[in-house]
């Protein structure tokens, strides 16, 4: 009887270290999402040309964002020095538009370039070129 109670235990015992074997292994696999993705929503595509001081609605959709963060928006060239124009808000929600308003004066080399960021994914971006041609003056309304 006491053979049998200890090869039980043994039994037991390996039972034990295989379950736990396998929950350390299972629990530290790392499992890859589908990538975040961006697309300009239908309605609100950049245009690929403004006159200065005009503006254009922008909307990007972020496909795959576990965290629903959104995107930001910059330009080229040189945004600080309002050189590529603006935006408001610099920071959107999937399909939320953005109102560009582009630069008083046309850039040297008369292209802007928009780009949306994935908030949370910083190497996820979406760019287009504007051409900026002198006109009147149109702000955000």
């Amino acid at each position: 009887m006491v053979m049998r109670a200890s090869a039980f235990a043994r039994i037991a015992q390996a039972v034990l270290v295989t379950a736990l074997v396998f929950t350390l292994t299972t629990c530290s696999r790392t499992y890859e999402s589908t990538p975040i993705s961006l697309a300009y929503s239908p309605d609100f595509q950049p245009p690929t040309g403004l006159e200065t001081g005009a503006y254009a609605a922008i909307a990007v959709t972020v496909s795959n964002d576990p965290k629903n963060a959104g995107v930001t928006f910059s330009c080229t060239p040189d945004q600080s020095a309002g050189d590529c124009g603006s935006f408001t808000p610099p920071a959107a929600a999937s399909t939320a538009p953005t109102c560009y308003l582009a630069p008083d004066a046309v850039p040297s080399g008369g292209t802007v370039t928009v780009t949306a960021t994935s908030v949370t994914d910083p190497t996820k971006m979406l760019s287009s070129t504007i051409t900026i041609v002198s006109g009147a003056q149109n702000p955000c309304p």
